[in-house]
């Protein structure tokens, strides 16, 4: 009977090591119901079929073909093409705040034709429509409120740079403090 030379090591370190990897990577896909959860970021946005912008009650719709709508359209894809959270922000919009928003805030609403897939961490569902705050409450924090069929959830993400947003709604005219902290 021979004996082996060397015992070998390395070999069952390093499948020990993928293993582990693989099990992280797919715990973490199952959970977020993303398989590119890694990249925090909206998986495919494409341009809303429509945007409104509510401002101290006044309900401005813009559609394609509309003034400034490409702008908006262009500067909310590239706004939410990367986010600065991991997890859902545990933040909900209660009925005061809702019509708060609907009366006495700026806000600019997102309606999508398909359910929109994030990138990221926490599962954020399939929304039809986005919700962000731009003078008002929540308004600093660069928070994306989600929903679908009329309803806004609870939970929001976190926008990394709101900027391009912000410019666009300055040069429609519109006016908010959250412009001068981010510029």
């Amino acid at each position: 009977m021979k004996h082996p030379n060397k015992i070998k090591v390395i070999e069952p370190f390093l499948i020990l090591i993928l293993i582990t990897v693989i099990g992280v990577y797919l715990l973490n896909a199952f959970n977020s119901g993303s398989w590119l959860w890694f990249q925090g970021k909206a998986a495919v946005l494409d341009p809303p079929s429509r945007i409104v912008v509510v401002d101290n009650g006044v309900r401005t719709v813009l559609q394609p073909g509309t003034d400034y709508y490409n702008e908006l359209s262009e500067a909310a894809v590239q706004a939410l093409s990367k986010f600065n959270n991991t997890d859902l922000v545990s933040i909900g919009l209660s009925d005061q705040t809702l019509a708060d928003y609907a009366e006495d805030s700026l806000v600019v609403e997102l309606y999508f034709d398909r359910p929109l897939q994030f990138n990221t961490l926490a599962r954020t569902g399939d929304p039809t429509q986005l919700l962000i705050p731009i003078d008002g409450r929540h308004a600093a924090g660069a928070y994306v409120f989600r929903g679908a069929q009329g309803e806004w959830w609870f939970g929001a993400v976190r926008m990394a740079d709101p900027t391009p947003l912000y410019t666009v709604l300055q040069q429609m005219g519109y006016s908010a403090a959250v412009f001068q902290s981010a510029g």
